[in-house]
């Protein structure tokens, strides 16, 4: 458990220092006929310029409360990671947005769990403020001004976590709202370069 600390700890400090913002999610699921959820800033999403791709990462251990014994499901995922990734052409970001500012995308990407990869399809709304494409000035880049929705279904079987402790057998819904999207620049080591360099 000190190990899981040490590196949680070491993550946080290290996402702090090069500012890199997480995004709300939340996590749903059916266990032994309960409903289990929970809801943390559990995600980060990243986008590549140099390779027009769009990252999620997803952090299980952070879903975890320590207050509920119905969040001991989680035992079988906060060893691991859910990572997805799909192609995005940077234009996404440039116009092209309805009157309300949003835009609706449909991603076919892959996601990677307890060290498996599956196809997967995603669809997200990406919204923007008034000024969202003129305001980028500082430190800012033009990713600052947009936010994200989007969620992904994750069949257990699929992905051979249903052998673990509590056998998860139902979908696991996990839900981003209002995600935040980093640039992902040289020197972040926050992707493995299994997921990263992965065609």
């Amino acid at each position: 458990m000190k190990f899981f600390t040490l590196i949680f700890t070491f993550f946080f400090v290290t996402a702090r220092a090069q500012g890199i913002i997480s995004s709300n999610t939340f996590i749903q699921t059916c266990v032994h006929q309960s409903q289990c959820f929970s809801i943390n800033n559990s995600s980060y999403l990243f986008y590549d310029e140099s390779k027009n791709t769009f990252f999620l990462k997803v952090d299980f251990l952070k879903f975890k409360t320590g207050q509920d014994t119905l969040d001991d499901w989680l035992d079988d995922l906060a060893s691991t990671y859910l990572y997805f990734k799909a192609a995005m052409d940077k234009e996404v970001f440039q116009s092209g947005f309805a009157n309300h500012h949003t835009k609706v995308l449909k991603l076919h990407g892959q996601a990677f769990l307890n060290g498996i990869w599956h196809k997967q399809d995603v669809e997200i709304s990406l919204f923007t403020s008034d000024n969202g494409l003129l305001n980028t000035t500082g430190n800012q880049t033009i990713y600052d001004s947009f936010k994200v929705n989007f969620s992904i279904s994750i069949i257990p079987k699929e992905y051979q976590i249903h052998k673990k402790q509590h056998h998860l057998k139902k979908t696991i819904f996990i839900g981003v709202t209002l995600g935040r999207i980093n640039l992902l620049q040289s020197g972040m080591e926050l992707i493995p370069q299994e997921v990263l360099y992965r065609h």
